[in-house]
């Protein structure tokens, strides 16, 4: 029979285990989301370019207010070498960036998070409003009104005559 020592110290071995088990499976999980990445980062940064260039015309539309110039500018350059360390970096290298900048600008990173969020909500939203009109505007050329009323008429009818 085992003493209570060694059980405490069985229990202890197990966590430690556990413990150890924990970084190498994040590590693992990282590793995976790698590939992932790396395979996209290509993608990724061909769309940056993009978003700088169209930041850059939206600069030459706006000559009458230099401030609002001088910042596209600024913004649509930084688009462009945030593309190249997409490029050039890993995705631990990123992660590990990105941990340090939250570390060292902890409301900047809570108020980004807070403007992405805001954006991401209004791209669902407008997402989701295309959908609907996209769906209604099917259904009122395919006259979709008439159409569920008549499939649940003949469902009627099939239960009925299934029913006999």
């Amino acid at each position: 029979m085992a003493t209570a020592s060694q059980s405490r110290a069985r229990s202890r071995k197990r966590s430690d285990s556990t413990r150890e088990g924990g970084p190498a499976f994040m590590d693992d999980l990282l590793t995976m989301a790698g590939s992932l990445a790396s395979s996209r980062k290509e993608y990724a940064a061909s769309q940056l370019e993009t978003l700088a260039e169209s930041v850059r015309q939206f600069s030459g539309s706006v000559p009458s207010i230099p401030t609002m110039k001088a910042y596209a500018e600024t913004a649509a350059n930084s688009l462009e070498e945030l593309a190249g360390y997409v490029v050039e970096s890993d995705l631990s290298d990123m992660v590990a960036d990105a941990r340090d900048f939250t570390k060292r600008h902890p409301l900047a990173t809570f108020g980004g998070s807070i403007a992405a969020g805001l954006v991401i909500t209004q791209l669902v939203q407008s997402r989701a409003d295309a959908m609907r009109s996209a769906v209604r505007s099917r259904r009122e050329r395919s006259g979709g009104a008439a159409r569920p009323a008549a499939s649940s008429r003949g469902r009627k009818s099939r239960s009925a005559t299934n029913g006999e």
